[in-house]
C-alpha cells in the first residue's frame, strides 16, 4: 500500500518503480510473487475525490485513512486541543467523501477498508458500517467494542 498518494500520477509513478523493480528480479532470477497487490491509503481529500481515476489506473484496494484525511479535510490538527471540536470522523463532510470512494470502487469491485483511530470509536464504525464499508482496521484493544457494536447494528 502507498501511503499519501494525492493524485493518480503518483499512484502511476510509484507503480513504474514496482514495474522496474519486477524487471529487475526477473532479470536476476530471483523467485517473488507476481500477484502481489497493490493499492493506496487515501489520506487527503484530493485523492477521495479523484477515487475513480485510481479505479481506472488498476489499483488493487483503497483504504480510506481517517486519521489524515479528518485533518485535512476539516483543517484541524487532532493534537492540539483548541481545535479539537473540529476534529469529526464521521463528519457530514468526511462521510461524503467516503461514499465517493465507495461509488468508484463499486464500479470494478475493488476492495475499500477503513483504518484509523476513527474506527476504534464504536460509534463512528457503525456509521461507515451504514455508508457500506464492510473492511474495518481496528486496534488490538479496540476489537471487542466495535465488534458487538457492528454485531448490534441494523445494516
Amino acid at each position: 500500500m502507498f501511503p499519501m498518494v494525492t493524485n493518480v500520477e503518483d499512484w502511476d509513478a510509484a507503480m513504474r518503480v514496482v514495474e522496474r523493480c519486477r524487471e529487475h528480479l526477473r532479470e536476476r532470477g530471483v523467485a517473488f510473487n507476481e500477484d502481489t497487490k497493490f493499492g493506496v491509503m487515501l489520506s487527503v481529500p484530493a485523492a477521495c475525490l479523484t477515487a475513480e481515476e485510481f479505479v481506472e489506473h488498476g489499483v488493487d484496494f483503497l483504504v480510506v485513512g481517517t486519521n489524515d484525511l479528518t485533518q485535512y479535510t476539516h483543517a484541524a490538527d487532532r493534537e492540539l486541543a483548541s481545535a479539537e471540536h473540529y476534529y469529526r470522523p464521521a463528519s457530514k463532510a468526511m462521510k461524503k467523501l467516503i461514499t465517493m470512494v465507495l461509488d468508484a470502487a463499486k464500479v470494478r469491485n475493488v476492495p475499500v477498508t477503513i483504518c484509523g483511530l476513527a474506527v476504534g470509536n464504536p460509534a463512528n464504525t457503525v456509521q461507515y458500517l451504514q455508508l457500506g464499508l464492510r473492511s474495518f482496521s481496528v486496534s488490538p484493544q479496540n476489537l471487542l467494542n466495535v465488534k458487538k457494536a457492528l454485531l448490534e447494528a441494523e445494516t
